[in-house]
């Protein structure tokens, strides 16, 4: 019998173990307009080498009717540069997310990203690709402009699967109900 310690630890730790970053965690306060259209940027820092990248994302979600939960389908663009080996690569990633809302303002969320085209190639173009399964933790904190729109700011820690590596990053958004 599986115990209530190892279902929270698993509810708090693995479940959310799922996403890649520029994530904004933004989805509809509006009960009337559950569609919500937000685009980021993002920053972020790998955890167990001398690496960093940046990005943007597109993203749609929609918060499902009288309940605090928001799916979402995302579109993102990253480049990362890897200081040490003087490597720079770009990435697009397609990821779905799930997100639930805290209260007004917070959210948390995770999901599951998959890279398909990068520069990772002798010619440094952008090819179709196998690229990476990655996950993350999300936080994020939403300024309401009016009913309908708002500025996001959200962190997350990210676990690519595929090269056994964590990294942080930081994403700023602006996303509006439809």
């Amino acid at each position: 019998m599986i115990s209530n310690k190892l279902i929270v630890l698993g509810s708090l730790f693995l479940l959310p173990s799922l996403l890649w970053s520029q994530f904004s965690s933004n989805i509809s306060r509006n009960e009337e307009k559950r569609s919500f259209v937000s685009f980021a940027g993002s920053y972020g820092e790998f955890l167990e080498r001398d690496a960093w990248f940046y990005g943007f994302n597109g993203e749609f979600s929609r918060r499902l009717k009288n309940i605090p939960i928001g799916i979402a389908g995302s579109l993102m663009w990253d480049q990362e540069e890897d200081v040490k080996n003087d490597k720079i690569v770009s990435t697009f990633t397609a990821a779905i997310t799930g997100s639930y809302l805290i209260g007004n303002r917070w959210s948390v969320g995770t999901g599951l990203g998959k890279g398909f085209m990068d520069t990772n190639n002798s010619d440094k173009n952008y090819q179709w690709a196998d690229g990476d399964w990655s996950t993350a933790l999300f936080f994020g904190y939403q300024i309401p402009l009016n009913l309908k729109s708002g500025i996001g700011i959200s962190a997350s820690y990210e676990y690519n699967m595929s090269a056994n590596e964590t990294s942080i990053s930081l994403d700023v958004s602006y996303g509006f109900s439809l």
